[in-house]
């Protein structure tokens, strides 16, 4: 079975949310790219802008589950 089931909520939480948010990310870049590609000039701004913010926003989410894992297994090591 899985070693990691006794692992934090809010790992498993942030990890959800990484995948998700670069996920879309990349869905909205290839639809942009796609779009472009077909001629198709007039679709929403949000399209094109999502990718700049959801990538650094999914990068940032995952520097944050590296450093809640970090204390835990910090936490871990005292005791």
């Amino acid at each position: 079975m899985a070693k990691n089931q006794n692992r934090p909520q809010i790992e498993t939480t942030l990890a959800y949310m990484a995948v998700g948010v670069i996920g879309v990310s990349i869905i909205f870049m290839l639809l942009t790219l796609g779009l472009s590609a077909f001629g198709l000039n007039r679709f929403p701004v949000i399209f094109a802008q999502l990718p700049l913010i959801g990538l650094p926003v999914g990068f940032l989410i995952i520097v944050s589950m590296l450093i809640v894992a970090i204390i835990r297994r910090t936490k871990e090591d005292r005791d």
